[in-house]
Order: C-alpha cells, then structure tokens, then sequence
C-alpha cells in the first residue's frame, strides 16, 4: 500500500514543534518479554537500511520546512549496535534537512552490553545528549530471567564511562512486577541506582505479551503468573522512595529531576506531533496517524521505491507507509484526554478548551462524574488529574473516555 503525503501549508511563519524518533529494529539477541518491532542475525541488513534510512529522512525534508525538531529519539531494537559511522551519517543528514532547534534533546537508547568509554565519547562528539540505558533490575537472577545478557556490574561501569565523557542526562529503565519477585528485590535495585543520582528513571510493570516467548512460558505452566498486589505494592514503594530522594513523578511510570522531563516522550503524552522514521516506525502528523511497515528487508525495498511527484511538487509518494488514519475530533479529543491524563499534572482545562473550543467537563460529564465517586479523578480549580488510586486503576478510566469503546490506544500505551 502506498500513502501520498500531502505538503502542509501555514499562515503563519512561525515554525512548529515537531520530534522525530528513528527506529532501529536490530538486536544481537531478542528477550524473551519483548514484543517490540526488533529482530536478531540480520546484521547483513544494516549497511542497506542505514542508507534507506537517510533516503527516507531526505523524502520528509518538504514535509517539515515548517517546523522545528525539539527531539531527536533514536529507539529499537538496539541503536547503540548502529556503528558511530552509520550514527553519524544518519546525524549529519538530520541536521542538513530539518530545522533542528539548537537546545534539541537528542536521546539514544542502549543496552550496557555495546558501550564502552570511547563509544560513549564519540557519541557525545555527534551531538547526542541524552542517554536511555535498559537497565532493567540489578539482580543477576531476575536478569537472566528477562533473558539480558549484561550484568548489573556493567551497568555500573557503563554509568561511570558516560559520566566521565559527559553525559549529565541518563535515564535508566527499569521493570518491577517480575515472576517471583517480592518487594525486597525491587527495593534492592532502586536503592542501588540511586546510588548513581540518574537524572531520569522509567519503572515499569512487567506486562506478559502475546506472541512472546515469556507469554508461552506462562500459558503452559512453566512460569507463575506476575503477582499484580505485589506490583501495586513495590509502584506505591517506588512513589514514595523517589519522591524522598527529590525526584519528581510527572508521568505515570516516569520520573525525573527538576528540568530533566523526557522531552520526547511529552510530545507523546500532549498528543503533538512527531515523525516516526524507519520499520515499524509510527507517526502522528499534520492530523494523521500512520506506520511503516515492520519487516526491515520490506521496508528497505518500499522506501527505495519511493519517489518525490516532480509534476505535481506538492507531495510525495511513501510506498513504506502500510497503514494510516486521519483521526475524527471525537478520537482526537479522547486520545488527548487518555494521553493527558498520563501526567501527573492532568489536563489544564483552559488548555483543552484553547485547543478544541469544548469544556471536558462537559465533554465527558458522565465518566468524569463517575470516576470522581470511584476516586480514580481529582479535579482543581484549573485540572482533571489522576488520583493516587488512579495511576493504579488508570485504565479502568480510560476505556470510559474512549468513543465507542475502542482500545486502540490503551492497547498500545500498555501500563
């Protein structure tokens, strides 16, 4: 399936906000928990799709004259696999097509398997900024239960290499809710990263996906189910436990130190737009929404057959896009609630006014009523927001604010 890109046209000269995020779908081994679009042994592929890769942030270049790039993600897969020569020509063609802000934020995701000291300063030398390490626990066990193949000794060294070249933005993921984990595990781990002073931490529940080879494990009784009391229990630890060692919860499973909010990720949660780049990559722009295709031999063959209508120079044809929509107000107005209510600052009313000319309350009356007596919601003078119970409980009020009761996004948001 092929999608025609239509060139956007503003009257106004003001550029506009946008984040690109480029996938990078390669993995020396996929874990066993993970359903992301990433494949293991195609390394034979990467010189072809770096070079697709470039072609396809060159097709975007008309697209995005108008606007200014706050955020660079580079997300797999394993990005930190990606040679610092492919990085930099990926890089280079970033900065000569788009109008990049000069105080962008420029994330790369890794795991500490790849990064050794002077991978980590020629990273730095390209401009990178941010570093996303997939952590995970810092118990050996529950590591090799993940199916990770670092150790927490080399999260601690990679930790002090990239302090030590100059990162002074690191985020570290981490999961709780593991099969047979107890508090005292999970205590152990955050205690020990603190150690670190992260200026950013991702904790996340262990959810079993379909299709996985964990969710097998599970189904046929080779594995216990996560406990969910005792994952609600280590998440009301970890709120507590970071908000005394003074970071800042802003997003359901996020958070940070003053002024380091993932700036990427807020993009997602204000439902503004960015552009996925890449296999399987997703986009949400100028009203629509659409993605790539995932396989990456596919994906490299589509995007070299795509081509600019040099007749008709108002757009260009992206054989690489699979699927698209373009969203009613209705969705449009529920997925910015759903994703709002992700923040712990909730939705400002006078913003969700500003934006669609319509009260929330009034929008949705009935749920908000409803959830106020559930006392999943809290509402101040200026917000509807998440109660304590709610960042427990959130989907439970997301499925009344979606139109007709569809769960593509809660589905894809996960917890």
């Amino acid at each position: 399936m092929e999608k025609t890109i239509s060139k956007q046209k503003y009257s106004t000269n003001e550029l506009i906000p946008v984040g690109i995020y480029l996938h990078i779908p390669f993995c020396t081994t996929k874990c066993g928990y993970c359903d992301f679009n990433a494949y293991a042994n195609l390394d034979y592929l990467v010189p072809d799709y770096t070079s697709s890769l470039i072609k396809e942030i060159k097709l975007w270049k008309k697209s995005l004259s108008n606007h200014s790039v706050k955020s660079i993600f580079f997300g797999g897969g394993t990005p930190s696999l990606t040679s610092i020569t492919d990085l930099n020509h990926i890089i280079a063609t970033i900065f000569a097509t788009f109008n990049v802000s000069s105080d962008v934020e420029f994330t790369l995701e890794a795991n500490p398997t790849e990064l050794t000291e002077e991978h980590l300063h020629k990273m730095r030398e390209l401009g990178i900024n941010r570093l996303s390490m997939g952590v995970q626990s810092m118990n050996p066990k529950e590591l090799q239960l993940l199916e990770r193949s670092h150790s927490p000794e080399q999260v601690i060294n990679v930790i002090k290499a990239a302090r030590k070249v100059g990162f002074n933005n690191l985020n570290l993921d981490l999961i709780y809710g593991l099969i047979s984990q107890n508090l005292l595990p999970w205590k152990e781990t955050v205690e020990e990263i603190l150690e670190y002073h992260p200026e950013h931490l991702s904790c996340y529940a262990l959810t079993i996906e379909p299709g996985t080879p964990l969710y097998y494990r599970v189904e046929k009784g080779l594995l216990p189910e996560p406990n969910p009391d005792i994952a609600a229990e280590q998440y009301e630890w970890t709120r507590k436990r970071l908000d005394d060692a003074e970071y800042i919860q802003y997003e359901i499973s996020n958070w940070s130190k003053k002024n380091y909010q993932c700036i990427h990720n807020l993009i997602y949660w204000r439902n503004k737009d960015y552009l996925g780049i890449g296999a399987g990559a997703h986009s949400y722009f100028n009203g629509k929404r659409f993605a790539n295709i995932d396989a990456p031999n596919r994906y490299i063959e589509l995007v070299n057959n795509s081509y600019t209508e040099w007749e008709n120079k108002k757009h260009i044809v992206m054989k690489q896009i699979t699927s698209d929509e373009t969203p009613d107000l209705a969705t449009t107005q529920s997925d910015t609630a759903i994703l709002g209510l992700r923040l712990i600052e909730g939705i400002n009313f006078d913003d969700y006014k500003k934006r669609f000319d319509v009260d929330i309350s009034q929008l949705y009356s009935k749920a908000i009523s409803k959830h106020l007596k559930t006392g999943l919601l809290e509402k101040t003078e200026t917000s509807l927001k998440l109660s304590s119970k709610g960042l427990l409980l959130a989907n439970e009020l997301f499925v009344d604010l979606l139109p007709d009761n569809e769960s593509h996004l809660i589905n894809k948001l996960g917890d």
